[in-house]
């Protein structure tokens, strides 16, 4: 039966014993998991990483980053990537 650490927002750990699903994907996190990175990699899909809450990093309403793809994400920002992008969308015109 796999068991899951969960930390608590006072700093104590509880321990979870059960099929919840698969563990946090974030280095030596062995949390459950409530969410899936939502970074685009290509073809319509998405990196899907699980995640639990401390590692699922919020960047636009119900879109989550894991760790790693956080760190990509805020070097485009930072770079003017996203002011670039918004310049270059062209408006729908209905039929």
């Amino acid at each position: 039966m796999p068991c899951y650490i969960e930390h608590m927002p006072d700093g104590g750990v509880a321990f979870l014993c059960g099929d919840l699903g698969p563990h946090c994907a974030a280095e030596g996190c062995g949390a459950s998991t409530g969410y899936l990175c939502d970074y685009p990699v290509g073809d319509g899909r998405t990196c899907d990483l699980p995640l639990c809450a401390s590692h699922a990093y919020e960047v636009a309403p119900e879109v989550h980053y894991c760790p790693g793809h956080l760190v990509l994400w805020q070097e485009f920002r930072r770079s003017g990537g996203v002011q670039h992008e918004l310049e270059n969308v062209v408006p729908y015109k209905g039929r």
